[in-house]
């Protein structure tokens, strides 16, 4: 692996550079992919209840976060570059605004069904996951194809992203379910990825992927008719805001 210039741009994401960037990001990719699956196989093993089966993924997110914060500091980017710093720009508020609408459509046509220590459980594994993964996929993935185009990484890191959710399969999900996540994964990577682009900052996609997936631990994943249609309309909200950024990133450098 190697580089020549790392930086960002005064409206673009981190530029990490390197020799077959689409096999470095594939690689990459697998990395929080494998350390959750350990740790999801681990509390199946244990047969685990449903709290420490979340601690326990938890803890192999929060590794595998760590890793990717390592591997941040010895590129030649910093962490600043890579995200770690306030949302750029006083727009950077509005970008993030239909995405509450999201989580508010999740919660009121879910409610709430869970409680206890399962809830807490569920807090702190929402939250390393969303650090977990936005760390790779929004941060060092988005970097390495950056050198391809920033429209390019959006789609490349959104792609991985999503087929890696199939990884889901050995779970016990079925086909129609694993492909309808890798569907809504592939939304949701895009417009996660296009937040960052725009604001120069991790936190927003952090922040967002970690309440949306919080709010749907705490209403069970429901398939009820309401919730089947709060999803339906967070999800025609995730698509118009992805073409409205979309039309915003053309405007970056390339």
């Amino acid at each position: 692996m190697s580089s020549t210039y790392a930086g960002v741009d005064s409206s673009g994401p981190a530029l990490w550079p390197v020799r077959y960037r689409w096999v470095v990001a594939i690689a990459f990719a697998f990395v929080p992919v494998f350390f959750t699956a350990a740790a999801s196989a681990a509390s199946q093993v244990l047969q685990a209840d449903d709290a420490t089966a979340a601690l326990t993924i938890a803890g192999g997110a929060a590794m595998s976060a760590a890793l990717g914060v390592i591997v941040m500091k010895v590129s030649p980017a910093n962490l600043r570059q890579f995200g770690f710093r306030a949302p750029q720009g006083g727009r950077a508020v509005l970008w993030f605004l239909p995405l509450l609408i999201t989580i508010v459509l999740v919660l009121a046509t879910q409610g709430l069904k869970v409680a206890g220590f399962v809830l807490v459980a569920y807090a702190v594994l929402t939250l390393c996951v969303a650090v977990n993964e936005e760390v790779w996929f929004r941060g060092i993935i988005l970097a390495v194809l950056r050198g391809a185009g920033v429209r390019v990484a959006i789609i490349g890191s959104s792609v991985m992203f999503a087929v890696l959710h199939l990884a889901n399969l050995a779970g016990g999900q079925t086909i129609p379910e694993a492909i309808l996540q890798v569907v809504f994964a592939a939304l949701f990577g895009v417009a996660a990825a296009e937040l960052t682009v725009l604001t120069g900052s991790l936190w927003p996609a952090i922040l967002w992927h970690a309440v949306w997936d919080f709010a749907n631990y705490i209403g069970g994943n429901t398939t009820s008719s309401a919730a089947l249609v709060g999803i339906g309309i967070a999800c025609a909200v995730i698509l118009a805001y992805v073409l409205v950024m979309w039309r915003a990133a053309n405007h970056l450098p390339s």
